[in-house]
């Protein structure tokens, strides 16, 4: 049976004003149970925003090695008189240390079967692994990502709090959105969207289409349905993207990703990388809590 824990992501910032960051370890568990900790094998992905990541592997290594000795604590005659209890106070403390070029994120709820479980589940999610050739993470990936986050991070239920493929329709115009979190009303939209493609005229007709009808949601509200169930929209819904951007370095890949990271900021559109997905499903446990 399925636990509450919480999980707290290690982050490399190398420039603090850009705050351009990426997730390198995640810890899980809960006071009074079990704590587990998954760090990424190589921190060269990490140095590709700057700096050198490397640096950190100490660190890295004894908050490691200080979980592990929590969960199997030697025997008393080894046993160190600076022992550390691991908790939430104690993560919360680094936190505040640790906030510039290492920061520890805030604390998020997750459902797991143990700690292991969670840091097994959250790490190729939401953790940067490096590989030999970079890949993409395709759209079906992403979406099928990040209702896995809603359900275990925001706690939602697929058909009752959370839609899968709702239709919208504002004045006259149709169209589909990824999931819609709900209660009464829509509390949160969203959609993923992935760059690496080979038919990009297909992409920027779907981004140019989806950024019209989020246009006139904006303005109108919108009536979501999904199959006989119908919820309405308020003209200032929270929209969110996940986007896995490109990695081919041909230039008209990367107009389209600008034009649409462009599109929307003006739109007031959440935009949130592959390797930040739970920052959607957080935003909407909090939506659905207010």
């Amino acid at each position: 049976m399925s636990s509450a824990y919480l999980y707290w992501l290690v982050r490399y910032v190398p420039d603090v004003a850009r705050g351009e960051r990426v997730n390198v370890a995640v810890v899980v568990g809960c006071d009074g149970g079990d704590w587990a900790i998954r760090v990424a094998p190589d921190l060269r992905r990490a140095s590709r925003l700057g700096g050198d990541a490397s640096a950190l592997q100490p660190w890295l290594t004894r908050l490691e090695r200080t979980i592990h000795d929590y969960e199997h604590p030697p025997l008393d005659l080894f046993a160190g008189t600076d022992d550390v209890s691991v908790n939430r106070a104690w993560l919360e403390l680094l936190s505040h240390r640790f906030n510039n070029v290492l920061q520890i994120s805030a604390a998020t709820p997750v459902e797991a079967l143990s700690a292991q479980d969670g840091a097994d589940f959250l790490f190729p999610l939401l953790v940067a692994t490096p590989a030999p050739v970079r890949r993409s993470r395709t759209r079906a990936r992403l979406v099928h990502d990040l209702g896995q986050l809603y359900e275990r991070t925001a706690s939602l239920e697929v058909g009752t709090s959370l839609l899968r493929r709702p239709e919208a329709l504002t004045g006259r115009q149709r169209g589909r959105f990824d999931f819609a979190v709900v209660d009464d009303d829509v509390d949160q939209l969203s959609q993923a969207f992935a760059f690496d493609v080979r038919n990009l005229d297909t992409l920027e007709q779907e981004l140019q289409s989806w950024n019209f009808v989020v246009s006139r949601v904006r303005e109108s509200g919108a009536s979501i349905t999904h199959g006989s169930i119908q919820h309405r929209a308020a003209a200032g819904v929270p929209v969110a993207v996940a986007f896995q951007e490109p990695s081919a370095r041909d230039d008209r890949r990367w107009d389209i990703f600008e034009a649409a990271r462009e599109a929307w900021a003006a739109l007031d559109v959440t935009a949130v990388p592959s390797t930040e997905l739970d920052a959607i499903a957080r935003e909407a446990r909090e939506l659905v809590l207010a």
